[in-house]
């Protein structure tokens, strides 16, 4: 921001024209810092967002001169501060939650940025006390709030560059993988890479564990090459993995934590 004068913010409370143009040539360079960050947090990036949330931006300065009570310029440039994030928070989360609420599309921003804008890891957080304390989510609602953040316009999105430099989506993606034109991709297509993603991650997360844990949660869902032992079979995990009996359900609780501790802090 650039310099203002009292005099110049009170004759622009006034509705001074030169006054009000000074204030927005004053306050431009912030607006735009603002809706850049605003649209493009969470690893998302949207270029119309930001120049929609600098447009908002511009508007709630004009808008906020009216209920500024302050006197000085630095009392001014707090104000606009504070108003220009309230604003632009607002307007991204009406962009980003259709279908659900408010405070639902805030707790799964909130997981959003612990997944370090990973969609489907920022879903399975939301629902972890561990995370997220009082305001998890439940499965459903972590599922519709993804839904709601992604859109259809998500599978559009750019995930880099072909080797003649043109952009590549998720579903150009998908759809070399599968050996199918775009248009004849399938919920289930995407639904399986989601797994694949997954179920790489959970590997990659039992690897940094101790032996005993990973082969004790790895029994639980028969991940290969544990077999299945579910809870009702310690007896037979015990004796086919060489793990005390009296140690096994202590061994699984503590998996338990150990792997949510893990996939968090890797977030």
């Amino acid at each position: 921001m650039i310099d203002l004068t009292e005099k110049q913010i009170a004759a622009a409370k006034a509705n001074d024209l030169d006054a009000v143009t000074a204030v927005v040539t004053a306050t431009e360079e912030r607006v735009n810092q603002l809706a850049w960050k605003y649209a493009t947090g969470a690893g998302r990036t949207d270029h119309t967002l930001t120049e929609d949330l600098a447009q908002i931006g511009r508007i709630a300065v004009w808008e906020g001169l009216s209920r500024f009570n302050g006197r000085t310029v630095a009392e001014f440039f707090t104000f606009i501060d504070r108003t220009l994030k309230g604003a632009m928070s607002d307007a991204r989360k009406e962009e980003t939650r259709h279908g659900v609420s408010r405070s639902v599309a805030a707790a799964f921003e909130r997981a959003l940025s612990l997944a370090g804008g990973d969609v489907y890891e920022a879903e399975w957080l939301a629902t972890t006390k561990e995370a997220m304390g009082d305001r998890r989510l439940s499965v459903e609602t972590a599922y519709a709030a993804r839904l709601s953040y992604q859109g259809l316009e998500y599978l559009d999105a750019p995930l880099g560059e072909s080797e003649t430099g043109e952009s590549v989506t998720l579903a150009d993606t998908l759809a070399a993988d599968a050996g199918v034109p775009v248009e004849l991709l399938e919920p289930s297509d995407y639904e399986k890479a989601r797994r694949k993603e997954t179920g790489l991650k959970v590997r990659r997360t039992l690897k940094r564990m101790g032996e005993q844990q990973r082969i004790v949660l790895m029994a639980l869902t028969g991940i290969i090459p544990v077999d299945f032992y579910g809870t009702e079979r310690d007896d037979e995990l015990s004796r086919d993995h060489g793990i005390p009996l009296h140690q096994v359900r202590i061994v699984r609780s503590k998996a338990k934590d150990r792997f949510a501790e893990l996939w968090i802090a890797a977030a």
